[in-house]
């Protein structure tokens, strides 16, 4: 059975009888034994984790461009190339997170 499926109960509704049977039972179901605060505070901590993953990402692809201009633009281009890795990280962070964050205004001048 696909890990989907829980539980599959027959019910049978024929004359004075009425029964339920299980047929299948799944016997991995930690994720009802797990307080529904914790799913949310994992959920929560995986979103930060892409979060970074992304500012990383965009850092990276910000240093590559820079640095294909010559010369020494990626060191010019540096601190303003993090501060906008960050503000594109700071507002994945702000979608997924379970409680508000609020902008920062010193991060969240236009390009």
């Amino acid at each position: 059975m696909d890990k989907v499926v829980r539980r599959v109960t027959l019910v049978e509704r024929s004359g004075q009888t009425r029964e339920a049977k299980v047929l299948f039972e799944n016997e991995d179901e930690d994720d009802d034994r797990t307080p529904p605060h914790l799913r949310n505070m994992e959920r929560s901590v995986r979103h930060m984790l892409k979060a970074q993953v992304i500012a990383a990402q965009e850092a990276y692809e910000r240093h590559l461009e820079s640095a294909g201009k010559g010369g020494k633009h990626w060191l010019t281009d540096g601190p303003r190339n993090m501060m906008r890795a960050r503000k594109k990280a700071m507002k994945e962070m702000r979608h997924a997170s379970p409680f508000k964050v609020e902008k920062n205004p010193e991060y969240d001048e236009e390009d």
